[in-house]
């Protein structure tokens, strides 16, 4: 297993979760509240934006973070052009820096207009399962997202329907597999405002306005290829003022990985650093992702606490080898992280530190990764 701990603060103006009525579907994101390098060609309607992101990373030496993504760098270089009129949508996005390959696609799909306020997408996007796999590298608040998050935030071609009524929002979806294109994925998520004021398209407490929000989220999602059995997701979301508080559970079913496990994983997620054989059949990780505001707006106190429930003796591929290792590894993560935001998420500073402890088979494996980072959006 590899920790893909990238650069400072990822997020881009992903979720859709507009407007003070239902939470939309996260799959398809809005252009940024950007910087003024921002540049609008009016005769054409098009929006050009993106993002860059530097980080500084260091470990102990047991980490399993390569060595590749250790030191300091650019790890995203990210260019999207978006254009919109009555009835379509579009998006193309492009990334110079989170792909060994070098150029890779990133979004690329229509959304047009449908009747009984629905919106149906064609393209290249991804599923629209849980939140902290559909937001944007430079809207997170940690250097990396979540774990549940890393699987889900792969974009790959097909066809998602969206709509709402009232504080009620659904989205479904069928894609090309993940981890194998010839295998559809299918996505279904339910999202529900409960203080009709929408949800905020970032990680934690930025420009609440200090108003209480609370949304909730609930998917199920299924990749043929991985046996019978389903993945299910849980989110509650609250902020208040300077406090946010978020919580994400999933649950895979017993059956849910292949028989030889499910790596290796690909494509690259999230810069550098790859996830190589995760098995997570029979697991129900958590996340619990609390934040306070010490001066609104300017600078953010984060932690994040992650359970990944991998005590089955199902464990992870050994490294670099297609053979399964029984490893009951019970792992837990501690992310602390403190955010200084110049331009709010357009451009931030950030500091943070990810401990993990290891009470299975290799309980002396306990790490720490240090990370200092800078985001910035035009």
């Amino acid at each position: 297993m590899i920790l893909p701990w990238t650069c400072a603060l990822l997020l881009t103006p992903s979720l859709a979760f507009q407007g003070p009525s239902a939470l939309e579907p996260a799959s398809l994101e809005e252009p940024s509240d950007s910087l003024t390098l921002q540049h609008r060609a009016d005769s054409l309607g098009i929006d050009i934006d993106g993002f860059l992101r530097a980080t500084r990373l260091d470990s102990t030496g047991n980490s399993p973070v390569s060595d590749a993504a250790l030191g300091t760098k650019i790890d995203h270089a990210r260019l999207r052009f978006t254009g919109e009129n009555d009835d379509f949508a579009w998006r193309i996005g492009v990334d110079a820096l989170n792909s060994p390959d070098g150029l890779s696609l990133q979004d690329a799909w229509i959304s047009l207009n449908a009747p009984y306020d629905t919106r149906v997408t064609l393209g290249n996007f991804r599923p629209p399962f849980i939140t902290s796999g559909l937001l944007d590298a430079d809207r997170l608040l940690f250097p990396i997202r979540a774990r549940n998050g890393i699987f889900y935030s792969v974009r790959t071609p097909g066809v998602q329907a969206e709509g709402a009524s009232g504080d009620l929002g659904w989205s479904v979806a069928v894609q090309d597999g993940v981890l194998d294109p010839s295998d559809p994925l299918g996505t279904l998520r339910v999202t529900y405002d409960f203080t009709g004021l929408g949800a905020l398209p970032w990680e934690g407490a930025l420009r609440s306005d200090f108003k209480s929000r609370f949304w909730a989220a609930l998917a199920v999602s299924k990749e043929n290829s991985l046996d019978s059995d389903l993945a299910r997701a849980l989110e509650l979301h609250y902020v208040d003022g300077r406090y946010s508080l978020a919580l994400e559970w999933m649950g895979y079913g017993s059956d849910y990985d292949r028989e030889e496990g499910v790596g290796p994983w690909s494509p690259n997620i999230d810069g550098a650093n790859s996830v190589f054989g995760e098995r997570r059949g029979g697991t129900h990780p958590l996340s619990i992702t609390a934040t306070y505001m010490f001066v609104p707006d300017l600078v953010e106190l984060a932690v994040r606490w992650e359970d990944l429930d991998d005590v089955r003796g199902d464990g992870a591929f050994s490294s670099g080898s297609p053979v399964a290792a029984d490893a009951d590894f019970d792992r837990r993560k501690l992310f602390i992280g403190l955010n200084y935001y110049v331009k709010g998420h357009d451009m931030k500073f950030h500091l943070a530190q990810v401990q993990e402890s290891r009470d299975g088979i290799d309980d002396s494996d306990d790490f720490t990764v240090w990370g200092l980072g800078m985001s910035l959006s035009f």
